[in-house]
């Protein structure tokens, strides 16, 4: 799976980020016709669960940031191609980048957030390998966005084609913006206008920022306590985080809202099985050791260099020193629960004994950092679909189906049919 950033924006200090699923060569069923505006209510309400469980202020809906987003997820199906930047000479342009499409669509402030996934499922999917990518997963769960629009377009020939593009702003920037503006000493001013001849007062843009910031808790757990259903893995964004990792464990992270702290020193942060067996193959990463230098001083993530089990209880622990005084935060969540039946295969050579006509679900355990599925071959009465680059849902569509193999470019399974 492979995610870009392409640019920081103006001002906010936001990111652009664009989620790309790594090809896999095999025949997968068609995706099914999605319901686009069930789909665009789903995902506004599963990322506002997400942001108010994990203690930040919902997204309100932006329908002049759902028209730039929508034009720019046209522009990605129309010219099958995928990023945030268009070109001028190719058909549905409407701007270059997000800003100048949010401009297009009448958004007054020069700067937004853009998001975006190509090929999803679905709006879950889409959401949830955003996610597992932190810089990604800052990006939803900053503290100085409050309204998103959301575009989603299908293939109209190819259902396994699609785009999902989220553009985020905040509603008060683009309000000062519509209005008079500021002719005052520009040295203490903002020029974050989409009309460059408007500038917003430096204590007034600030006070716009610290009342949005005000709504949210002073710290922010993802996955945040008691939360189930979190995926186990995280594969790659470029600029990659884990440069030498192909696959990981979902990242773990810690964020302190800067309106309440000014300046916190993460002492430690554990993550624990439910057996109490500390995880201790990990990354700790913070401001001064992000390799893409895209962290804050006040956010700190918890890479598990090797994959979360499925079915599974963790714990984590954070100690952090706030002036002189040193706190402790525990908290805990469940992975992904493999419904039955399911089968874990951790060799290259392995074997399977499966029903026709009942979906079992099998997990190619990684055994190094770089293993995942690639050239999936089996028979054509055989339907396969992908959970992740090393998880399979697999039915068989006939009764008189022969024993048969698996076979990738480094793994072989025998099934057995019953």
């Amino acid at each position: 799976m492979k995610i870009v950033i392409f640019f920081g924006l103006l001002t906010l200090s936001l990111f652009v980020f664009l989620y790309k699923p790594a090809p896999i060569e095999v025949i997968e069923i068609k995706a099914e016709i999605l319901n686009i505006e069930l789909e665009r209510q789903m995902a506004l309400r599963y990322l506002n669960d997400l942001r108010q469980n994990s203690g930040i202020s919902p997204y309100s809906y932006s329908e002049i940031l759902e028209k730039s987003a929508t034009a720019h997820a046209n522009y990605l199906i129309t010219n099958n191609t995928t990023g945030h930047i268009e070109v001028t000479s190719k058909q549905d342009f409407t701007g270059e980048y997000p800003s100048n499409r949010a401009a297009k669509a009448h958004y007054n402030v020069s700067s937004i957030a853009e998001n975006l996934t190509s090929n999803s499922l679905n709006y879950k999917r889409s959401i949830d390998d955003l996610f597992s990518a932190i810089y990604h997963r800052f990006g939803f769960l900053d503290f100085i966005s409050d309204e998103i629009g959301i575009g989603i377009v299908q293939n109209s020939t190819d259902s396994n084609k699609n785009s999902f593009v989220y553009n985020m702003g905040l509603k008060e920037l683009n309000r000062l913006c519509s209005g008079k503006g500021y002719h005052g000493n520009e040295v203490s001013a903002y020029k974050i206008c989409a009309d460059k001849t408007l500038h917003i007062e430096k204590r007034v843009f600030l006070r716009a920022l610290n009342k949005e910031k005000k709504m949210s808790k002073k710290i922010v757990l993802y996955p945040y306590h008691n939360q189930v259903d979190v995926p186990p893995v995280f594969y790659n964004e470029t600029p990659d985080p884990l440069a030498n990792h192909d696959v990981s464990g979902f990242p773990i992270s810690i964020q302190f809202n800067d309106y309440y702290h000014h300046k916190v020193n993460l002492l430690s942060l554990r993550l624990y099985k439910e057996s109490e067996e500390e995880i201790t193959n990990t990354l700790l990463m913070n401001s001064h050791n992000d390799p893409n230098k895209i962290f804050n001083s006040n956010q700190y993530a918890l890479f598990p260099l090797e994959r979360l089990e499925y079915n599974t209880k963790y714990k984590a622990i954070a100690s952090y020193r706030i002036k002189r005084k040193v706190f402790t935060r525990e908290w805990s969540f469940y992975t992904r629960k493999l419904k039955e039946p399911f089968s874990i295969v951790n060799t290259n050579n392995a074997s399977i004994t499966i029903k026709p006509h009942i979906k079992h679900t099998i997990y190619f355990k990684p055994i190094d950092t770089h293993d995942t599925i690639k050239n999936l071959k089996f028979p054509a009465d055989v339907h396969v679909s992908f959970l992740d680059n090393n998880t399979i849902e697999l039915t068989l569509t006939t009764d008189n189906t022969d024993n048969f193999k698996l076979q990738s470019d480094m793994k072989v399974v025998q099934i057995k049919v019953e």
